[in-house]
């Protein structure tokens, strides 16, 4: 058990170490935080929910606040990045907050072209995990998932950056009845789950089920604890193709 003042204090002392990074959306910046300068965290949904949507919303939310942005692809071109950018915020100011790489796979090269930036950035999103990899001393192309969020991780650290990580979910969801998206949904968890700092699952239950509203109701589920977590409310706009903040209006 613990007293209200050390709950104040580990909170204080969270604070210090790990200050909250504003992501724009109020209820995604409480406890838990999705964005920590010095942690990774890992944002999963299956294809198509809006993961990479929510991702560019918050890359720009961080940028408008005069934040400094590295966005690295190895899934999408820098053309195709800045059409996303650009589509959930059209009128982006400071888009030279905004950096963008889709020639980068490897996690040495990633560390490297951060600290040869010469700039510290405040976030960095890597979209995404699937596509990263390390090269063995023999000089093999590796994918080891924990290895590569354990040295992600370090640059956090060093960098005094927030991370966030996009990784495609398994079919799990699909054939559970709710569709309720598990940390053990994402590729090769056992490997990653101690190489992170906090799990975020993307979930709307419009995406399984045909719903003629333009407000939907979504949520992002977060852990590790499979059998434990907060979920953080979201409104998705079926007519823009965005998130907005929740709101009972909408509903």
């Amino acid at each position: 058990m613990e007293s209200l003042l050390q709950v104040l204090k580990r909170k204080s002392l969270l604070e210090e170490q790990y200050p909250i990074l504003r992501s724009g959306f109020d209820d995604l910046d409480g406890s838990p935080a999705i964005l920590r300068r010095r942690t990774v965290s890992l944002l999963g949904s299956r294809p198509g929910m809006g993961r990479s949507t929510l991702a560019a919303q918050i890359a720009a939310n961080v940028a408008e606040a005069g934040g400094r942005v590295g966005w690295f692809s190895t899934v999408r071109t820098n053309s195709e990045v800045v059409d996303k950018i650009l589509r959930v915020k059209p009128g982006l100011l400071y888009p030279q907050s905004i950096v963008l790489e889709d020639r980068i796979g490897d996690v040495r090269e990633l560390r490297l072209a951060i600290i040869k930036s010469g700039k510290q950035f405040d976030l960095v999103v890597i979209d995404d995990l699937q596509g990263m990899y390390h090269n063995s001393r023999r000089g093999q192309v590796v994918f080891n998932s924990g290895r590569i969020c354990s040295a992600i991780r370090e640059v956090a650290r060093t960098q005094n950056t927030a991370f966030m990580i996009l990784s495609r979910l398994k079919r799990s969801p699909e054939y559970r009845r709710n569709h309720i998206p598990l940390p053990t949904d994402l590729p090769h968890w056992s490997n990653i789950k101690g190489a992170i700092d906090s799990v975020f699952l993307l979930y709307r239950e419009g995406y399984y089920v045909s719903e003629d509203s333009r407000f939907q109701i979504g949520a992002l589920l977060a852990g590790p604890n499979p059998e434990r977590y907060a979920e953080l409310p979201l409104i998705w706009d079926k007519s823009n193709s965005l998130f907005l903040p929740y709101n009972e209006m909408f509903v």
